[in-house]
């Protein structure tokens, strides 16, 4: 006898409804081992591992690498070096760096990068990094609006697996490997002198403790020099990136793990350090070393001035006055060489364009396109009647470049006087950026050497 079953929809639901009712009842029960000692059954390590290769290898194929990007540039590797160390070898380990015993009982665990990176194509990275994989314990960047850390952070990446132990310290830490317990991170490297020189050890790895920007051999311009610069201006910056005001994945975390008073005591430090770029100044800050500065609540901590005598908001004149050579004018090509009459060698290069069209919206500005003079406000002058707006003379250009465009689309937060700058480069053109973060890289200022 045969039975005949007739599959309807009537069926096909109540079999779905049994199958949640069971899943259900089976998760109710307690009975399921969520024990990360358990480990997976290998077909389920399989089929998770197999699901997450092709979800990276189809998600990434929307990731573009920029043009003209250079994984290979010292600068941008040093760039993230510190961040591995404090944020990504606690659990992926490093050069001479084991993992941690309590890392490796995770389900799963933490793969070592020097002897994983090279399956991933640098696209596949990217995606890793800037979003991190559900329920593994990798995280998203921190920041998902700045992808050129990320692609720092893949830059780095790309250099691991061919580092040497000293070469990571040098890199990541700053120092000799003799006497550092790397297990423990780029922490361990602080003194036990308390929270504020913790913290200052945690900024000496990218900033150095001279505040000029940690260089190396190959990397001069890594990142930008803060010696010098107001106490109030490094102050709300700081208290900025704590509070997710303005984003940057490099800065977020540090910036957020320490208390106001000790972010204060950072801005004051890093404000007294001598800037040989502002040699001329009597003293490096000493207009602003006396500055009160308060500590406001989470809530006004960015959106009022921090000092006890707020200045008045400084909105830079305009002036017109004639363009003849044409070079101000929104979109110029500044590759093409042109005739100088006054020039010796009789051609100037697209360099020297460049910079002049840098020099003449920096000190001039452009009245038309209502853009002011930046030395308006930048200048020494402005300055000292102004605590929030820093010095940008020496710093590098790729920094004021990214800074710019982050603001030009307006992606890019900070003190209370950051919507003074967010409304002026809209009005800037990518080559008049350019030209103003190629001219103020190239003004008097003296890197520390090693």
């Amino acid at each position: 006898m045969r039975l005949k079953l007739v599959l309807t929809w009537k069926w096909m639901a109540g079999i779905v409804g049994l199958g949640i009712a069971g899943a259900l009842l089976i998760s109710w029960s307690g009975l399921v081992s969520i024990a990360a000692s358990s480990g997976h059954w290998s077909v389920t390590r399989w089929f998770l591992g197999w699901t997450m290769e092709n979800a990276v290898e189809s998600q990434s194929l929307l990731v573009s690498k920029p043009e003209g990007l250079d994984l290979d540039d010292p600068t941008l590797v040093l760039r993230s070096a510190a961040h591995y160390a404090t944020a990504c070898s606690i659990c992926h380990g490093a050069p001479g760096v084991p993992q941690s015993p309590v890392v490796q009982a995770m389900t799963p665990s933490p793969p070592r990068l020097e002897e994983k990176v090279s399956e991933w194509s640098d696209e596949e990275l990217f995606w890793i990094v800037k979003y991190g994989i559900k329920y593994s314990g990798m995280p998203a960047w921190p920041t998902q609006d700045r992808d050129d850390e990320v692609w720092a952070q893949v830059a780095f990446l790309r250099a691991l697996p061919g580092m040497t132990l000293g070469q990571y310290a040098e890199l990541a830490l700053r120092g000799e490997p003799t006497g550092i317990d790397f297990a423990q991170g780029a922490e361990s490297a602080a003194a036990p002198d308390g929270v504020v020189e913790n913290a200052l050890a945690d900024c000496a790895l990218c900033h150095g403790r001279d505040g000029l920007g940690q260089v190396d051999e190959e990397a001069e311009n890594a990142f930008p020099a803060i010696a010098g610069q107001p106490a109030p201006y490094l102050y709300a910056t700081l208290r900025a990136f704590a509070l997710e005001q303005r984003r940057s994945g490099f800065m977020e975390p540090p910036a957020s793990r320490y208390e106001p008073k000790v972010l204060e005591a950072l801005a004051r430090y890093f404000s007294a350090q001598p800037n040989p770029a502002l040699a001329t100044v009597a003293g490096p800050g000493a207009e602003f070393r006396g500055a009160t500065i308060d500590l406001p609540t989470d809530s006004d901590a960015v959106d009022s001035p921090l000092v006890a005598r707020s200045p008045e908001p400084f909105v830079p004149p305009l002036s017109s006055w004639p363009d003849e050579a044409g070079i101000l004018e929104r979109e110029d090509d500044v590759s093409n060489p042109m005739t100088a009459t006054a020039a010796p060698a009789g051609l100037v290069t697209p360099r020297e364009r460049l910079l002049e069209l840098g020099r003449r919206i920096a000190v001039e500005g452009v009245g038309p396109l209502k853009i002011p003079a930046c030395q308006s406000c930048h200048g020494r002058s402005a300055r000292k009647n102004n605590p929030y707006y820093p010095y940008l003379e020496g710093q590098p250009e790729w920094y004021l470049s990214e800074q710019l465009s982050l603001w030009q689309t307006r992606r890019r937060g900070g003190t209370v006087y950051s919507h003074i700058m967010s409304e002026i480069v809209q009005n800037m053109s990518d080559n008049q950026i350019a030209a103003v973060a190629a001219w103020y890289a190239e003004q008097p200022h003296v890197r520390r050497r090693k």
